[in-house]
């Protein structure tokens, strides 16, 4: 910059030079100062004399002017493009940040108005499964680790393909008020499940090899839910001591073993709540009260009237989260700015929730449809419920190490667990809850492209038979896949108030065929998984995991069996699974992959029956692929 400075100076002097007037004698002080290393030679000043100018000193100072003033705008230029890149930069730190109801965070940077912007993106999975029910049969309650072909169960392999439309939406009202949005459109719709002749929708289609094209997926007609599902809105506002949300929206925490929002590219559920919720910055901490509502129970609003405003039948039913975060947390930005200058990242937070209900409007969520009419069956049952619920999360990163780890618990009581009203007094049982889980993560950057790995994660569990993910399928016995870790029925040969299995959020991704698919979450288990990942160019890479579960106790897994003292025992060891893949990733906005899994499965997943010979359980195996466009 001095050198083009210096230059810029000499052309504009002998410009001043050139338009002095022939025979006035130049002053000293307006002689330029001598450039301290000029990149061309300083062109020769014109005699102090009189007559004309020469030629050829004339032209040199001209193309010495449009030399200068080339430097100078390409100078200028290239500032330019500094400045867009960065701001180009902040701006896309501040999109993948966006939902600061995800993270606790509070954006301080401004960015310009636009009126809508819209982030997102479209997914299609293609995914085969072989022999994920192991081939060992069903439990005494007749249930499959998974389900089998429908037409010849004997069968081996399903295969199928899926597809999403993800949108997200802002409205900006103003710099400091905004709506934003999510809005799924054929959400997970399985290619080829609404034929244009299927479910009676099309007379000119008799049979369904003939059909013409597929329809539009409509709930309770030919698919399960709408083509187009509207998941989260809520409000967002700027104040001079921080941020207000408020409205439906995501919830997200640490790692997600606890509170997951769904928003990765293969998640399939997400938390989402109700909530009015504030961030504030506070000595580079965010601090954020929150309020959830969580259940409030039936309200005014039924199918035959459909306009006007509906209101909550009643208080005492009502179920609130309150709820506190405090958390240390740095933006992707400041994340890379500081590991490129050779800093440290420590991040770290903890957050509370307590959560009360009085009653509880049992018999009315067991109702198919309870806005049919007015005489709808409310059933009160009073809950007498409070949870406490803790979690501490913390993060330390450098330029080639990465820890992070999550711990929570769930504890707590419910005076009466009783489903339904007008139960016999013995089954308004009261539960104990005893509930905790971690997770730890680890990962090191042995070369530029190659990083190692381990993961490990515990989830508590209970000596019950069934593994306690689905408790809706009721008491369990031996042999039982899952279930209820609890008895409340009088018919039960033990009663179990303690509720002790944590479970781990489904879209806390571990696998891709055990807890992903077989158990829907890693529950009343430990797991470790090491692996490593490899970078062969910008934008490819593969990966590799493998991960060893067993359960807490063995007499919770579906190998239990009742021994000749008539104890419950089991073997704990689950399986061995071996997953990998390679990925691609454009860098403007395609992505794609493809992933191969293999499940061996141990004692702990082989099937013994009281009145049969034990089965083995086999080997399952699963191909996914994926193709995803971002934006």
């Amino acid at each position: 910059m001095m050198r083009l400075l210096a230059l810029f100076v000499l052309a504009l002097s002998s410009s001043a030079w050139a338009a002095a007037p022939a025979g006035t004698p130049e002053k000293p002080e307006a002689r330029p100062a001598e450039p301290s290393a000029p990149a061309t030679p300083s062109p020769t000043p014109a005699p102090e004399s009189v007559g004309p100018e020469s030629v050829g000193a004339k032209v040199e100072r001209e193309q010495l002017k449009r030399e200068v003033m080339d430097e100078v705008t390409r100078a200028l230029e290239k500032q330019k493009q500094e400045v867009r890149d960065e701001v180009r930069s902040q701006v896309t730190t501040q999109i993948s940040n966006r939902a600061i109801e995800e993270e606790f965070q509070f954006h301080e940077e401004k960015r310009k108005l636009e009126l809508f912007e819209i982030n997102g993106y479209y997914r299609l999975r293609p995914e085969l499964f072989y022999k994920f029910d192991l081939r060992r049969g069903p439990d005494p309650g007749g249930f499959q680790l998974f389900p089998r072909p429908a037409l010849d169960p004997d069968r081996q392999t399903l295969a199928d393909a899926n597809m999403r439309w993800r949108m997200e939406p802002t409205l900006n009202v103003s710099e400091d008020v905004r709506i934003h949005a999510q809005v799924d459109v054929l959400d997970n719709v399985i290619l080829g499940s609404t034929p244009e002749g299927g479910f009676g929708l099309s007379e000119r289609t008799q049979w369904s090899a003939l059909s013409e094209g597929q329809n539009p997926p409509s709930a309770d007609k030919n698919w399960v839910e709408d083509s187009i599902l509207v998941r989260r809105v809520y409000g967002e506002v700027n104040t001079p001591v921080g941020q207000l949300l408020f409205g439906r929206m995501g919830s997200q925490w640490g790692m997600g073993i606890l509170a997951n929002s769904g928003n990765g590219i293969d998640s399939d559920y997400g938390d989402t709540v109700d909530r009015i919720m504030f961030v504030a910055k506070v000595a580079d901490h965010y601090i954020v009260p929150m309020l959830d509502f969580v259940v409030e129970g039936p309200s005014s609003a039924r199918r035959e009237e459909l306009a006007g405003q509906p209101f909550d039948l009643d208080q005492l039913d009502d179920t609130r989260d309150y709820a506190l975060a405090i958390a240390r947390r740095d933006t992707d930005l400041e994340i890379t700015r500081k590991l490129q200058a050779g800093q440290y990242i420590l991040n770290y937070g903890a957050y509370f929730i307590y959560r009360n209900q009085t009653s509880d409007a049992a018999s009315y969520y067991r109702q198919n449809n309870p806005y049919a009419n007015e005489q709808a069956n409310l059933g009160f049952v009073g809950r007498d419920a409070s949870l406490y619920i803790p979690d501490l999360w913390l993060k330390f990163q450098t330029k080639k190490l990465r820890l992070e780890i999550e711990g929570a618990a769930v504890l707590g009581s419910i005076g009466n667990a009783a489903t339904v009203a007008g139960l016999s007094p013995d089954e308004n049982q009261s539960l104990t809850l005893r509930q905790f889980g971690a997770a730890a993560t680890g990962s090191y950057n042995v070369l530029d492209n190659l990083d190692i790995g381990v993961e490990v994660g515990f989830a508590s569990g209970d000596k019950a038979a069934g593994m306690g993910n689905r408790p809706g399928r009721g008491a369990t016995g031996p042999g039982s896949i899952d279930g209820a870790q609890y008895c409340l029925a009088t018919t039960c040969s033990r009663r179990d108030g303690d509720v002790r299995n944590f479970r781990f959020n489904r879209d806390y991704r571990v696998d891709l065929i055990l807890w992903r698919e077989l158990f829907d979450g890693v529950t009343d288990a430990v797991y470790v998984k090491p692996g490593a990942k490899y970078e062969i160019t910008d934008g490819l890479g593969i990966w590799a995991n493998v991960i060893y579960s067993r359960a807490i106790y063995g007499e919770s897994t579906p190998s239990s069996s009742l021994d000749t003292a008539g104890n419950l025992t089991g073997d704990a060891n689950l399986g061995i699974e071996i997953d990998g893949g390679v990925r691609y990733d454009s860098g403007d906005g395609f992505m794609a992959g493809i992933a191969y899994g293999v499940l061996f499965p141990l004692a702990g997943l082989n099937s013994n029956p009281a009145t049969a010979a034990a089965i083995d359980a086999e080997t399952a195996h699963t191909v996914r692929g994926w193709f995803v466009i971002k934006y």
